[in-house]
């Protein structure tokens, strides 16, 4: 990824991040910021986690 298409993450939204399964971090991560970036956005929001709790829904992100 260039610098210019960096993706940054609200602090929330990294936070609920961390409270999945360790080895299922990298992928949720990776899965949520290439959505975001199909939207042509380059931040994360909790609203982007929202969404993809419901389709990861075994893994815990509250």
């Amino acid at each position: 990824m260039s610098e210019q298409q960096r993706i940054t993450w609200d602090p929330e939204a990294d936070r609920r991040i961390r409270r999945s399964p360790f080895l299922m971090r990298r992928f949720i991560r990776k899965r949520i910021e290439e959505r975001v970036a199909s939207r042509g956005r380059n931040h994360v929001t909790e609203a982007d986690v929202d969404e993809s709790a419901s389709m990861y829904r075994q893994y815990r992100f509250k």
